[in-house]
């Protein structure tokens, strides 16, 4: 199972989101990102990262003219290396940078392909928008990682029933 990063633009509310909305929601796949590693300045400029491109060319120049002073190898094995390592983190530069921007974390969700992951999120929040409010507001718990689903009920934490109140 493939992870995604859900993320909503800066003028929206998921408790309100309209279609428009909808359709500008962005999954964002964790993990090593294959069009990086091999076109990583026209991936970074697809994905409109420029702060990101920038950085990358500095490093990319200092890494090349520091390898070519090592000699042999050196200038082929860092090549290597600093795009396997920009592949590693691409998607989290993209998300970092759509958060600079003003993107809201939503949750993360799981699913085999990029639809099977949509179809959870937004069955889950179709579930979440149509339940009725509680009588009385349930105390808040604090479970887990701050990017952890805020889809889940307050009174089950993993696979175990929250404390009894009272």
């Amino acid at each position: 199972m493939t992870i995604y990063t859900v993320l909503i633009p800066p003028d929206t509310r998921l408790e309100a989101l309209r279609e428009k909305d909808i359709e500008r929601i962005a999954f964002i796949k964790e993990g090593f990102c294959w069009p990086a590693l091999f076109f990583a300045v026209i991936w970074m400029l697809f994905r409109r990262l420029w702060l990101v491109v920038i950085v990358y060319l500095v490093l990319a120049l200092l890494l090349e003219f520091v390898t070519r002073q090592i000699g042999g190898v050196a200038p082929l094995l860092g090549g290597f290396l600093f795009a396997v390592l920009v592949a590693l983190e691409a998607n989290g530069l993209r998300r970092w940078t759509m958060e600079r921007r003003g993107w809201h974390f939503v949750a993360t969700v799981e699913g085999s392909t990029l639809a099977d992951a949509e179809q959870r999120f937004f069955s889950a929040l179709s579930a979440r928008q149509t339940m009725p409010a509680p009588a009385a507001p349930a105390p808040a718990l604090r479970t887990g990682p701050a990017n952890a689903p805020r889809f889940a009920s307050t009174h089950v934490v993993g696979l175990t029933p929250a404390p009894r109140q009272g």
